[in-house]
């Protein structure tokens, strides 16, 4: 049974903006880490990489709409090369997202400290803190929200161009001339100093694969709404990205380069428009770097639902809190990693922006490569088709100096990558099974998710229907009433019955809702968890003998007022019976309001009523 849900809430604006709210947030980091290793060539180097940016941003416009289930680079891998490559890049995405978490959080801090020096002594807790932070509220089920994005995103792209009308609008004929000498750098450099920094200015487009990550979320036509949501992408980038690391690197002092290179933008403002232009800039970055870093934590974990539906992952870690619904074993994993890897580095982006390369061009040469095969079994032979293959070789020529050159990515990626593999192919062969379930701990873990698996319901749950088939029963079970249920709730029930008995009726809708909060959908149940059973095998033994025929509706949902409401016009109802609320302010805070929602979205000739 497949429930009806509608998870495609992003329009072009929505998705530009959640891209953008990952891609965007290296201009803050990448100037910095970039100068100490090309000093002044910098901006030559990221307009250079600028070029394959775009190219490469255009096939992800198709991996997006070919893939419209999700997975990024392990679906369209599988696809083009099998299961065994898609888990391969699957490793390498989850290191990119280990590191930019880890790079994120560490910069947000950074950006946090010129304001308030003192806490610079501290950057490794607050970083170390925030993944915790974030770790907590994962777990609990933060919802993902596309608006949230689209304001930090709309903030921080319009600080930015308020950085650069400051910074423009105080230069002079001898910065002017400076630019243009930076610019042109790259005539004077070694074809080996060339290959290296093109190799590491790579850095300044990551967060390009999260477009491929959210096409589950995309409304369609899918193909257009991507074309149009990267194409706000790519402007938006080429005019903040290159922009703001050339005057970066052309107005501020060789003293601050050389002291304030994790914090560039933030001192540009400072310089070019005084310290209400930092605040902003402060602001703006800090927010939108601890969100990349929440983005990240989510990929990874999804990543790994995803394998370990796949079957290269064991089990334990798809297992899901009782209390939230969340898959509280793959969040920890996801956020513990990068806590470790901000001690091992104490937070030195230089070490981070080193140990970045491996798993973003991995996963950008996968991702290329694969495109590029399933279009030559399509038969594509036009110029798209070569100027693909350009591409790829592009990205390959970048990850392989970058595996020569960043050592200790290599070590770090290649470590975390055979590990996974071999984890992966252990799981499929069965090595690690005898081993493992020889501890009482893993055994019960085991035992809990295989339980939590199994597409098993009562013998009294025969009956549960989706929405869309609760709609079909319409004619055959006609009810004004809907009922909401959360967890047991006899009085609810009661009161139900009471309404549609006074109304004549002989049928109740019941309807439970499984919050899945988040953007990346992935893999979702075709049943009901735990929960979900208790409430409506609650429901059905409530009106044994009432004369009273119970419709037990199921559903899955981003937002339960959004499926409640929905409910409520496609059944007809005129009426919607929901519990007081037990939940604290924090959690909905965090997982939103139902009945504040339901106010809003309920058909205006539907009444709400609260019992309590």
């Amino acid at each position: 049974m497949r429930p009806t849900r509608d998870t495609r809430q992003l329009n072009w604006l929505l998705a530009w903006a959640v891209v953008f709210c990952d891609i965007g947030t290296s201009v803050y980091y990448v100037p910095g880490i970039l100068y100490g290793h090309v000093k002044d060539a910098t901006p030559f180097f990221v307009l250079l990489t600028s070029a394959g940016f775009i190219l490469l941003a255009l096939k992800y416009i198709e991996i997006t709409w070919r893939n419209p289930e999700g997975g990024g680079v392990v679906t369209i891998t599988t696809k083009a090369f099998g299961p065994m490559w898609g888990c391969l890049g699957g490793m390498l995405i989850i290191v990119d997202y280990f590191l930019t978490t880890a790079i994120s959080s560490v910069s947000g801090f950074q950006y946090i400290g010129s304001v308030f020096p003192t806490l610079d002594q501290y950057i490794v807790v607050l970083a170390c803190g925030g993944v915790v932070m974030l770790a907590v509220l994962n777990i609990i089920g933060i919802r993902e929200s596309a608006t949230a994005a689209l304001v930090m995103a709309s903030g921080a792209f319009l600080v930015d161009l308020l950085v650069i009308g400051a910074s423009l609008y105080t230069m002079d004929a001898a910065q002017w001339q400076e630019t243009l000498r930076h610019l042109g750098t790259g005539r004077t450099l070694s074809r080996y100093d060339l290959l290296v920094g093109f190799g590491a200015a790579w850095l300044a487009f990551s967060g390009l694969e999260s477009i491929s990550q959210i096409s589950p979320a995309i409304r369609f036509p899918l193909r257009r709404t991507t074309r149009i949501a990267m194409g706000a992408v790519i402007v938006t980038i080429m005019v903040t990205s290159p922009v703001l690391a050339t005057l970066s690197i052309t107005l501020l002092s060789p003293d601050l380069k050389a002291t304030q290179s994790e914090r560039f933008i933030s001192e540009l403002g400072l310089v070019t428009g005084g310290f209400g232009v930092k605040l902003a800039v402060v602001m703006t970055a800090s927010t939108l770097l601890l969100f990349a870093s929440n983005t990240a934590i989510i990929g990874a974990y999804h990543v790994f639902l995803a394998l370990t539906n796949q079957g290269f992952l064991p089990k334990v870690i798809s297992l899901r809190s009782a209390t939230f619904n969340t898959p509280h074993v793959a969040i920890l994993i996801a956020t513990s990693v990068p806590i470790l890897v901000i001690l091992m580095t104490r937070g030195k982006l230089a070490l981070l922006g080193d140990m970045y390369a491996f798993g973003l061009l991995g996963a950008f040469v996968f991702s290329s490569l694969s495109l590029d095969l399933i279009r030559w079994r399509l038969g594509r032979r036009d110029f798209g088709f070569w100027i693909g293959i350009a591409t790829t070789a592009v990205v390959i020529v970048a990850w392989s100096i970058n595996l020569v050159e960043k050592e200790l990515a290599t070590v770090f990626g290649g470590t975390v990558t055979a590990i996974g593999m071999l984890t992966a192919v252990g799981v499929r062969r069965g090595w690690f099974l005898e081993a493992l379930h020889q501890i009482p701990f893993v055994q019960r873990l085991q035992a809990r998710a295989y339980r939590a698996s199994e597409h098993l319901v009562e013998e009294e749950l025969k009956g549960l229907v989706t929405l869309a088939e609760a709609v079909d029963l319409k004619a055959l079970y006609p009810s004004s009433t809907l009922l909401a249920l959360r967890g047991e709730s006899p009085r609810l029930i009661q009161e139900g019955i009471a309404r549609a008995k006074g109304k004549g009726e002989s049928a109740l809708y019941c309807m439970y809702v499984e919050e899945w909060p988040g953007l990346f959908n992935g893999e979702t149940p075709h049943m009901p968890n735990d929960e979900g059973i208790r409430t409506l095998r609650h429901a059905l033994q409530e009106v044994r003998e009432k004369n009273i025929q119970i419709i037990p509706i199921w559903s899955i949902s981003h937002n339960a007022a959004d499926a409640i409401a929905a409910a409520a016009k496609g059944l007809g109802v005129d009426a919607v019976l929901v519990g007081a609320t037990r939940r604290s302010a924090f959690y909905h805070m965090l997982r939103g309001h139902v009945v504040k929602g339901l106010m809003r979205r309920l058909p205006h000739n539907c009444h709400l009523m609260i019992c309590n």
